[in-house]
């Protein structure tokens, strides 16, 4: 498979992948793509390119004089055709993709104004996790809008056919008042009266518009709860035929997995595969094409689990699984049968309600094989090649790179991060061997991904791939930057795994890593580069015992 298949095999959207972007728009290779391929106009090629750079270019003006704006980055953008197709405000890729739609990029009821907003709210719901408040919350953005640029905007919000144009509708009506909001930073108040404030946004809200931004954001809400209500019941047909037909299967086949719902109850168990009343009761109420989903993803599960045991020279060899090892994901290693676990009720995943997902099926089937390459590291089945001297020469090789970072690094991130290392050195080594220590503990899902890839195509590594590298800005406070930059330069080396051609250039503008560490000046090129290939030293050192496995897939 090429990558150009990997961003049109699903039928329900056009993916804009990160290396085919620019602060200006996607690349003439991909457009031409994307023309031959799905018939995307030329003008609708245009219009997506004025909307991005525009979304680029004013978010990094206010990013470069306010901390509470978030600087630009490159994501994929998902462009659904069918609004129906895709649950409305999924975060697609964990959270590295925005989702447009079609009606978005048509020329004849979009503009570029829509488009950069739509980029820009989306940054905010990616950042918060919330629908219905950041509209609000990116109200900054509208602050230096144009009359002009601010009609354009509500024309288009007016023509917008989209799941929740009613919010967009809500927000063009809002621009009478929002640019009167004063920010801490970009426009103070001239009195030092109390005035409501916004946590984490900056902006203050005057007291003769106290009462607008709830009644904002009480639209947007709606607007939301509309649009998720119009997607449930396009898709809300129970269909007890389909589920007489999976269980009836899985008592006929048995495959090799448990199906688990709320609190990890089994429902179902190939032990006793007969025993369908749990499950049964379980799917009562499920939407029939959820039903066909959930046949399909148990197929993909029993099919990789044995094809993988298949695979193993000595299948009963593999150990138990961890009683730690986490009971959640795509699918995972039951801690006590040692079969992979499927959750109907997964977090997030609305198993029970509508089409699987865009890419959730690539993932489902990277997990499940990534779960059992855990145990095959656990046997010792991807061993150390290199001499544990010589490995010990290479993480003291990544130690003295680090600790020369930190030496150098600008005083005010020596002072911001000064009792993070104090902490983490307080045994008496230095950071670098401390976060040597930090990678090395993670090199062990590097080396299930060794082992996974013999048993995944292109498609699931890519979506693998693209779901695992990601900011790490919400899980690392500002004061945690070091054990931050192990991580990263750690699951930098996923993208090993892919076919995107600059592996580099797509981590740094992905990510944030150049705004926080080079532009920052913690790092320059030369040394995340020889940092980064330290830390592929240190995966090197690890490799497939091939006499383990009598075939790849």
């Amino acid at each position: 498979m090429r990558l150009a298949d990997f961003y049109l095999a699903d039928p329900r959207l056009v993916l804009v992948p990160i290396e085919h972007l620019t602060p200006s728009g996607t690349s003439r290779a991909f457009a031409a793509s994307v023309v031959a391929q799905r018939g995307w106009s030329a003008e609708r090629i245009v219009l997506f390119d004025a909307g991005f750079a525009r979304y680029w270019a004013r978010s990094e003006a206010l990013a470069r004089r306010t901390r509470t704006w978030p600087a630009p980055r490159l994501r994929h953008v998902a462009v659904v055709a069918d609004p129906l197709a895709v649950r409305p405000f999924v975060q697609l890729l964990n959270s590295s993709a925005w989702m447009l739609y079609d009606c978005d990029l048509d020329p004849d009821l979009s503009h570029p104004e829509l488009v950069a907003y739509l980029l820009v709210v989306g940054d905010r719901m990616a950042l918060s996790g919330e629908v219905a408040t950041a509209p609000l919350h990116a109200a900054a953005y509208w602050f230096e809008r144009s009359p002009v640029e601010r009609a354009n905007f509500s024309a288009a919000a007016a023509r917008s056919p989209r799941p929740d144009a009613a919010a967009l509708r809500a927000l063009a009506a809002a621009l009478d008042w929002l640019p009167g909001l004063h920010h801490e930073t970009l426009r103070p108040p001239a009195s030092s009266t109390a005035q409501r404030t916004i946590p984490g946004t900056g902006l203050i809200v005057p007291r003769s518009l106290e009462a607008a931004p709830p009644a904002l954001v009480g639209e947007c809400a709606a607007a939301a709860r509309g649009a998720l209500a119009t997607f449930h019941s396009a898709w809300r047909r129970p269909d007890r035929a389909a589920v007489t037909a999976l269980v009836d299967r899985l008592a006929a086949v048995a495959p090799r997995l448990l199906v688990t719902a709320q609190r990890g109850r089994i429902v179902w168990d190939p032990a006793v595969p007969t025993r369908t009343g749990a499950l049964v009761r379980t799917l009562r109420e499920a939407d029939g094409v959820a039903v066909t989903a959930i046949d399909e993803d148990l197929r993909l599960i029993d099919e990789r689990s044995r094809a993988f045991h298949a695979a193993l020279v000595e299948p009963d060899a593999l150990p138990t699984a961890d009683a730690a090892i986490a009971q959640s994901g795509y699918s995972y290693l039951h801690r006590t049968r040692r079969l992979i676990a499927y959750n109907l009720h997964e977090p997030g995943m609305e198993r029970l309600h509508g089409p699987t997902l865009p890419y959730a099926r690539a993932m489902l089937a990277a997990r499940t094989v990534h779960e059992w390459a855990h145990l095959a590291v656990e046997a010792g089945w991807v061993p150390l090649v290199v001499g544990a001297r010589e490995l010990a020469d290479r993480a003291a090789a990544f130690a003295v790179e680090v600790d020369a970072a930190v030496a150098t690094a600008p005083a005010a991130i020596r002072a911001l991060t000064a009792a993070d290392v104090a902490q983490l050195t307080q045994g008496g080594e230095s950071l670098g061997r401390v976060l040597a220590r930090i990678v090395l503990d993670r090199v062990p899902d590097y080396r299930a991904n060794l082992v996974g890839r013999r048993f995944l195509d292109e498609a699931e590594r890519e979506a693998y791939v693209r779901h695992n590298v990601r900011s790490l800005r919400h899980e690392y406070p500002p004061a945690r930057l070091w054990p931050m930059l192990a991580r990263y330069l750690y699951e930098y080396q996923y993208l090993r795994f892919s076919d995107v051609e600059d592996a580099r250039t797509y981590f740094l503008r992905s990510t944030w890593f150049d705004r926080d560490f080079l532009e920052t000046g913690v790092l320059d090129n030369a040394r995340f580069d020889r940092l980064a290939a330290c830390v592929a030293a240190l995966c090197d050192g690890y490799a497939v015992d091939a006499s383990r496995f009598v075939s790849e897939r």
